[in-house]
């Protein structure tokens, strides 16, 4: 019995001992394994804060950028970058509020970073994002010179960063703290469970195993992230179509290009990278002038300078440089964009308007309702309104009256047909005075084929007008009584015979020749008889029409065509009346003149079918009626 009570007792113990020993392992086992979950939790928590800082970094950076380009764009605000702005806005936003309400308390190291004088970061992130709001709440009409937008770009490019990557490193120092914590845990529970270990490697060391593998993995993923985050930046800035570069301060040299930049310039990167800022300007004038500029305050907005090409050949363009750090060292940020095709559309611009402002001809500028929007100061010279008066108004005020609807249609249905129109027309002065102008209009077409202008240019042709007026009733009328000479008497008669004939109507042709005229000019003088014919003149066309013709031939011989008669009826009317008119006394400066008057009728086509043969038959009438008495008419039938 003694061995069994020995063996049960030693058994016992060695239950007891081995209980012991399990429940002390067990104990161990437990804290250890609490210990060792909580450090790997808050070395979890320690990357994902380190995550977030690193995403706030690239968020900052996204924003300084963002609100450059918007700059950058001089007028023209892409929705989509507004609305890129506003996301990452409120990503930063989230971002920082979760790094602020942390489940467990923050460490004094991660405090000072929020909350110290000295970093203030938690001040200074959320005035960073009130001011990129504040911004964003223009509707995104930023100038580059806006002291909001500089403060942005100051603090995305420096301080900001700064601050933040401090956050992530003291971030990552807690978090290899942890971990060496982690590494202590584990050396403790080897050499106090090593039996234990054997039997549950599996459920121990494998688990955390697979955690640290997992948080290993987790780190490598964020570095990666940041990585392709950083690629990405500086494809958007190679793609970007305005042209980015960045040289180092202290000595000029280019440490970056993007396609756009030496593009411009006509050089591959090889060639560009590594250069000198100063060697790509057009003289050294230029580039004291941008030093200068820089010193003084410190960047350049948007400034016209001339650099040049690899070719030799200089160029225009806009440039706009801020100073910056990249990898802690200081940097020029300098963007261009080529602007030599507008300064040479501004040169012919302004060559166009010298042109406009100097010749003489008029010039007119219509919007498609042909309303004004440009006038030349020839326009005003020429029609007296001032450039202020007509600006807005359709040119149809200038109208004179002497055209129909019917012309102008005509002359809008060739500018819509062929896009041209040239003549004659007649216009109002501002004083009321009419002018005769020869007018050109072209249409302007935009790039989809609409009409957008309308160009008129014209010339004031009045004074050769009135001088071909003189010419023509030089050639054409009596100079002593204003009637119808030969010539034009015979062109109306050639037109008589031509409509009669074409209307089946018939005409009178009468030869008038003066009794008496030569004894007016023996007695009283040539003057007199001159004073006599235009007299004569005067009192023969009150006793016709305005339809019919009457013309002065040579001295005293008048010839009258009626128009539209077809028998004797009419004539005999139109022939008694001028002879009773010539009949009444002249009363003249030298005295009291008696005319009579001796008239031939020929009628077309009963006596002649063309103007010789009525002409001849007429005068032949004439002559007649002289032979037997004077004072009387004939007509050719009767001869």
């Amino acid at each position: 019995m003694a061995m069994a009570d020995l063996g049960e007792r030693v058994t016992r113990e060695l239950s007891i001992r081995y209980i012991a020993v399990l429940a002390v392992l067990g104990f161990l086992a437990i804290l250890s394994f609490i210990g060792l979950a909580q450090l790997i939790s808050e070395t979890k928590g320690s990357g994902e804060h380190i995550n977030i800082a690193g995403r706030q970094r690239m968020l900052v950076e996204r924003i300084g950028f963002g609100v450059n380009r918007l700059s950058a764009l001089d007028g023209e605000r892409p929705a989509e970058i507004l609305t890129m702005l506003t996301q990452a806005l409120d990503q930063l936003d989230s971002r920082h509020r979760q790094l602020m309400n942390v489940g467990s308390p923050p460490s004094r190291a991660i405090l000072e970073v929020f909350q110290s004088p000295e970093w203030h970061l938690d001040a200074d992130m959320r005035t960073f994002i009130a001011r990129s709001r504040s911004l964003l709440n223009r509707g995104g009409m930023i100038a580059g010179s806006d002291p909001v937008l500089r403060d942005i770009s100051s603090a995305a490019a420096g301080p900001l960063l700064a601050k933040l990557d401090e956050l992530t490193a003291r971030f990552q120092s807690e978090s290899e703290e942890k971990s060496r914590q982690l590494l202590i845990l584990q050396g403790v529970s080897l050499g106090l469970m090593l039996g234990m270990l054997l039997l549950s490697a599996f459920g121990v060391f494998h688990p955390m195993m697979e955690r640290l593998r997992a948080d290993i993995l987790e780190r490598y993923r964020v570095a990666e992230e940041l990585r392709r985050s950083e690629e990405r930046l500086w494809h958007i800035l190679d793609d970007s179509p305005v042209g980015v570069s960045v040289s180092r301060r202290d000595d000029g040299r280019i440490i970056f290009a993007n396609r756009r930049f030496t593009d411009i310039l006509g050089m591959n990167k090889q060639e560009f990278i590594g250069s000198y800022a100063r060697d790509h300007y057009v003289d050294d004038s230029q580039r004291r002038a941008v030093l200068a500029t820089l010193r003084a305050s410190g960047h350049i907005d948007d400034a016209e300078v001339e650099f040049r090409r690899k070719d030799g050949k200089p160029f225009w363009s806009l440039l706009s440089i801020h100073g910056t750090e990249m990898q802690q060292e200081p940097v020029n940020l300098a963007w261009i964009y080529d602007i030599t095709e507008r300064k040479a559309a501004e040169q012919q611009i302004m060559l166009a308007s010298k042109v406009l402002e100097t010749v003489g001809e008029g010039v007119v500028i219509t919007d498609a309702e042909n309303q004004i929007v440009f006038v030349n100061p020839a326009f005003s010279t020429i029609t007296e309104y001032s450039r202020e008066e007509v600006l807005g108004q359709n040119p149809g005020f200038l109208h004179s009256g002497r055209h129909d609807d019917e012309f102008y249609g005509a002359m809008w249905s060739q500018l819509k047909r062929l896009g041209r129109w040239s003549g004659e027309v007649w216009n109002r002065r501002k004083s009321g005075e009419f002018f005769a102008e020869w007018l050109s209009i072209s249409v302007i077409r935009d790039s989809g084929g609409n009409v957008s202008h309308y160009v008129a240019v014209f010339t004031d042709i009045t004074h050769r007008k009135e001088d071909e007026e003189r010419v023509w009733r030089q050639a054409n009328y009596d100079s002593l009584t204003g009637l119808p000479n030969r010539s034009l008497f015979m062109d109306r008669l050639n037109q008589a015979v031509r409509q009669s004939r074409r209307e089946a109507k018939g005409f009178a042709l009468m030869f008038l020749d003066l009794d008496g005229f030569k004894a007016v000019n023996d007695t009283l003088g040539h003057a007199a008889g001159d004073v006599l014919l235009q007299r004569t003149a005067v009192r023969l066309s009150e006793c016709v029409r305005s339809s019919d013709t009457l013309a002065r031939l040579a001295g005293d011989e008048f010839v009258v065509i009626l128009q539209g008669v077809s028998g004797r009826t009419e004539p005999t009317i139109v022939a008694g009346k001028i002879l009773d008119q010539l009949g009444q006394p002249y009363e003249l400066e030298g005295g009291i003149a008696h005319i009579q008057g001796s008239i031939g009728i020929a009628m077309f086509p009963d006596d002649a079918e063309d103007g010789p043969g009525l002409i001849k038959l007429a005068d032949a009438a004439m002559y007649a009626v002289k032979r037997t008495g004077k004072n009387n008419f004939r007509f050719a039938g009767d001869a």
